[in-house]
């Protein structure tokens, strides 16, 4: 046989070859791209459990807000009680 016949038969095979494995990833490929995501209901206990973070963050932000309010108002007083004189002895 010619060798130009054999060497175009073994690049025949191999394209053919290549073609018949690659064209399922393709489809994989295009079908994946193609598909929409399906978006998940959200489960009732994480957002009971969101919400009680939440209102767990709030109240930790109200009593910081007294702990400087007092911290203020103590702070006032030191002051206003060093601005007054002392008693003679």
């Amino acid at each position: 046989m010619d060798p130009d016949v054999i060497s175009f038969a073994v690049v025949a095979v191999v394209i053919v070859g290549m073609v018949a494995s690659l064209a399922p990833i393709a489809v994989w490929i295009i079908r994946g791209v193609k598909k929409t995501p399906t978006r998940e209901l959200p489960n009732p206990l994480y957002e009971q459990r969101f919400d009680q973070l939440q209102q767990s963050v709030d109240a930790i932000a109200v009593e910081v807000e007294r702990i400087a309010e007092a911290q203020r108002f103590s702070a006032k007083l030191l002051k206003e009680r060093a601005d007054t004189p002392a008693l003679p002895r």
